[in-house]
C-alpha cells in the first residue's frame, strides 16, 4: 500500500540521519546533553508552565510521571525534533523533501520516533498510527532495518507522552501570544483548543502504558 511504503520510507530517512552522533563537524555549536535529554526537556517544560502561571494539573502529573519514567542515558545523534507530518513534502509517492530543520539538536533518536506517532499529528487518521500515512510497524521496522539496532518500543511510548506534553505546553504558549499578548493571528487564538484534547490523549497513552506493565 502506497501509505505503508511512504511510512516506511520515513522510517528509513529518519534511521539515515540519526547515524550522525557528535562530534559532527560544522555542529559544534549545538550543545551534546551531559544527562538523560527526557529529564532537561521535563525542567523545560516546567520553565514554561512557571512563566505562564497557569493550573495545568493534567500536564503537570505527566510531567511528573515523565520525569519517574525517564530512560537513562542512552544513544545521543543529531534529531529533527520536528520530523512530522506537515514538515515533509512527496512527490509521485516518494519522500523527496524534510522541512522545518529549526528545532534540530543533539538528542536521543526516540525522540523523534515518539514525536511521528503522536495521535495529533494523523490529522483524522487514527488508525494509521504513523503521520496519519501507515502504520507503527511499517515506520518502526524499517527505521530499524535501516538503522541497524533495535528500537526499544517502551521508549517510543515513552516519547510519545512527551511529544503529548511538547505539545500541549506549546499550545498554551501560542495561545498566550493572542490572548496576553494581544498577536493578531488566528491560528494563535485557535490553537488553545487543541488542549483539552491533548490532555485526554496523555491520559489515555499513560493509562495503556501502566496497564500494559507486568
Amino acid at each position: 500500500a502506497l501509505g505503508e511504503e511512504l511510512a516506511a520510507q520515513l522510517g528509513r530517512n529518519l534511521a539515515k540521519l540519526h547515524r550522525l552522533a557528535p562530534p559532527v563537524p560544522g555542529l559544534d555549536f549545538m550543545p551534546v546533553p551531559d544527562g538523560p535529554p527526557a529529564l532537561a526537556l521535563v525542567a523545560e517544560y516546567r520553565r514554561h508552565l512557571d512563566v505562564l502561571g497557569v493550573a495545568e494539573p493534567v500536564i503537570e502529573w505527566a510531567l511528573r510521571w515523565l520525569e519517574l519514567n525517564a530512560p537513562a542515558s542512552g544513544r545521543v545523534c543529531l534529531i529533527h525534533a520536528d520530523y512530522r507530518t506537515g514538515n515533509y513534502l512527496v512527490h509521485d509517492g516518494r519522500l523527496s523533501a524534510v522541512l522545518d530543520w529549526e528545532f534540530a539538536a543533539f538528542g536521543d533518536p526516540h525522540e523523534d520516533l515518539g514525536w511521528m506517532l503522536v495521535r495529533y499529528w494523523r490529522f483524522g487518521a487514527d488508525a494509521k498510527e504513523a503521520g496519519g500515512v501507515g502504520s507503527r510497524d511499517a515506520f518502526l521496522d524499517a527505521y530499524a532495518a535501516e538503522a541497524g539496532w533495535p528500537v526499544d518500543r517502551d521508549a517510543v511510548r515513552y516519547w510519545e507522552v512527551m511529544g503529548n506534553v511538547r505539545w500541549a505546553v506549546v499550545a498554551l504558549m501560542q495561545a498566550a501570544r493572542y490572548f496576553r499578548h494581544r498577536e493578531a493571528s488566528l491560528e494563535l487564538a485557535l490553537t488553545a483548543h487543541v488542549v483539552p484534547v491533548v490532555k485526554l490523549d496523555l491520559l489515555e497513552l499513560v493509562r495503556a502504558i501502566e496497564e500494559a506493565r507486568p
